[in-house]
């Protein structure tokens, strides 16, 4: 008896064939107790059958996933869509999932001194309304220049007069389409929009900080004006009529009201925005020391001596009606113990 081939088989089949991972083999050698049948066998290399069955369930769930994702998309885009805003466009918009990177304001003078903003560069070139901005300002002191007429702190558009002609903004300016100022000798804030009429809407903000920053929104549409401060609605003007056709640059603070106030992050939208969207414009308002502020400017001094000198007069005055005071009562009660 070959016991080779009793217990192992044709050695003939068994050196040709070759095996592979989680595959069952029957082997043809007879039974052990004398029956001849199939067993069957499997070889299983381990390390490699795990990597592969990981590597499948996770391509598997991964695709799972994927796909639950994109339905979820599509609903939430129909929602979004035909039944109310999921996405938040931009900071402010209507929405619960903010999308960043879509806002579509312009911002200038965030970096260095407002200088003249050429009209071709603006996203607004070919508009005279329908648009928003917002401004932060700084007032340091609305007194230092005392004038007559309105202290200009930026406008878009319009001619200076090389002598002002009136008291009024068109006594100052012809054919300009917004003007921020400032009116004569008070802290009060006025944003003018010059209608096709050559009438003058104004909207006038009582009382702004002084030496406090502050930043202020307008949206500027067809037949009516919002300005906001700090992104609460202030005042809304309805205009007799639409806005004269000015397309101009924007003028910074100029002359003698350089040193009135300072301006930063001017930024500018070529739609009308909603009042969450002012209130939650990007970037944030500028503080203080953005705009390196500093004391007041005094309109008058007095030196050391002349401080001095009205102190002592003050003193002597007070010293002396004192005095005179005591004598006057000692007379009266000697006169009175005479009696």
């Amino acid at each position: 008896m070959d016991l080779e081939k009793y217990f192992l088989g044709s050695s003939s089949n068994q050196s040709n064939r070759s095996y592979q991972p989680n595959k069952s083999y029957q082997s043809n050698a007879p039974h052990l107790f004398g029956r001849s049948s199939f067993v069957p066998y499997t070889f299983t290399t381990l390390g490699v059958n795990s990597t592969s069955v990981v590597g499948m369930y996770a391509k598997q769930i991964l695709s799972y996933l994927f796909g639950i994702a994109i339905v979820i998309l599509i609903i939430l885009l129909f929602v979004h869509f035909f039944i109310t805003p999921v996405f938040s466009l931009q900071p402010g918009a209507p929405g619960i999932f903010v999308i960043p990177g879509l806002d579509d304001g312009v911002l200038f003078w965030n970096k260095s001194s407002p200088t003249i903003l050429p009209n071709s560069g603006l996203p607004i070139q070919t508009m005279d309304y329908g648009y928003s901005f917002i401004i932060d300002i700084f007032i340091e002191n609305p007194h230092v220049h005392f004038s007559k007429h309105p202290r200009i702190l930026f406008r878009r558009g319009g001619t200076l007069h090389s002598k002002p002609t009136g008291d009024t903004l068109l006594g100052l300016v012809d054919n300009y389409n917004m003007i921020a100022a400032l009116l004569p000798d008070t802290n009060d804030l006025m944003i003018s929009v010059l209608n096709s009429s050559n009438n003058t809407e104004n909207a006038i903000i009582s009382n702004v900080p002084v030496q406090e920053s502050f930043r202020i929104g307008v949206v500027i549409m067809d037949y009516a004006m919002e300005v906001y401060v700090n992104g609460h609605l202030m005042k809304t003007r309805a205009f007799s009529a639409v806005p004269k056709s000015v397309k101009g640059d924007i003028y910074p603070i100029s002359g003698a009201e350089v040193s009135m106030a300072k301006m930063r992050n001017l930024k500018i939208w070529s739609r009308p925005l909603t009042s969450s969207e002012i209130r939650y414009a990007n970037p944030a308002m500028s503080t203080e020391k953005d705009f390196g502020s500093g004391q007041m400017a005094t309109t008058s001094s007095c030196s050391d001596g002349a401080t001095d000198n009205i102190t002592d007069s003050v003193n002597d005055t007070v010293l002396g009606a004192i005095h005179k005071t005591v004598s006057d009562n000692v007379k009266i009660f000697s006169n009175t113990y005479n009696k």
